[in-house]
């Protein structure tokens, strides 16, 4: 059992900058990564709206700069997989893959999880033909990629695979584009990237050479394309599939005895921008030390 008076589940950039300013304000936080820290900003064509930075900076190369700083304050990062969550009355017990965990205080900042329709094929999700961002893709180049989805996501990923030197097709069920105007002008600027309105996938296959087959509703027709990946931006839920039913009921009133907080894009919904999940971590890092130091007084 490893114990911490802070937990924080999730080293993104909310839960980076809360851990950050906890050790500042002399708390030391143990914090939890399944995977790699950063979360969906590595993801992110160009950030642009992140002070500091005019013209912009790509995710992944900010992602390294929050690392590196991560570093200087030696966060103590382990990395696991929390699958239970329960709060005995007083204290929070977590349940994870490698080992279990008890803390007094716990932040929640674990981001979100793709919405992938129920009949997308499981099997070519696990041959990796489809995917539901482009973490994997990143290096591909001289492929033809379809991206289903009409958002920001969409068009990101769009510009993002179209600068590699692949072709993409952008597939809107509706006419409605939910994308920034600035990303829907990038996209139409590039001749790499093509606009499909109201396609709607129908079926997907596994074709002879191994490529992925895709048929869309056009109206009262149906078209195939051959492609070499697909990437669902169709959505995203906070990611809680650890917290059960009843820890769910009880989260309300933890986080009113300020016991449990949520940051980042978990609790966010559409709005997931860097600036605010950093803003986020930073608040809840205060309000942590503040609550504290008055438990103490």
């Amino acid at each position: 059992m490893t114990d911490s008076q802070v937990i924080i589940i999730g080293f993104g950039p909310s839960g980076m900058a809360c851990a950050i300013q906890l050790t500042r304000m002399g708390l030391r936080p143990l914090v939890i990564e399944k995977s790699n820290p950063g979360g969906m900003l590595v993801n992110a064509n160009l950030v642009e709206n992140y002070p500091g930075f005019p013209g912009g900076i790509k995710g992944d190369k900010l992602v390294r700069l929050f690392k590196k700083q991560a570093s200087t304050f030696n966060i103590n990062l382990v990395g696991d997989e929390i699958t239970d969550v329960i709060h005995n009355g007083r204290r929070f017990e977590l349940k994870g893959k490698k080992v279990a965990y008890e803390s007094e205080i716990l932040v929640l900042a674990t981001g979100t999880i793709p919405v992938v329709p129920a009949e997308c094929p499981a099997q070519l999700i696990r041959k990796g033909l489809i995917h539901t961002d482009i973490s994997l893709l990143r290096k591909t180049t001289g492929k033809t990629i379809g991206i289903i989805g009409a958002g920001d996501a969409a068009f990101d990923y769009a510009v993002s695979m179209a600068e590699n030197g692949n072709t993409v097709h952008i597939f809107n069920r509706s006419e409605r584009v939910r994308a920034l105007g600035l990303l829907q002008d990038k996209a139409e600027a590039m001749s790499g990237i093509k606009y499909f309105e109201h396609y709607r996938a129908m079926e997907m296959t596994e074709a002879p050479d191994g490529r992925l087959r895709a048929v869309f509703g056009h109206y009262e027709q149906s078209r195939s394309f051959l492609m070499d990946y697909l990437i669902f931006a169709t959505g995203r839920i906070p990611a809680l599939k650890y917290v059960n039913h009843e820890f769910m009921n009880k989260m309300k009133i933890l986080e009113q005895q300020k016991q449990l907080y949520l940051i980042g894009d978990v609790r966010n919904g559409n709005v997931r921008q860097v600036s605010v999940a950093v803003g986020d971590g930073v608040r809840a890092a205060m309000e942590i030390a503040q609550h504290e130091s008055h438990q103490q007084d």
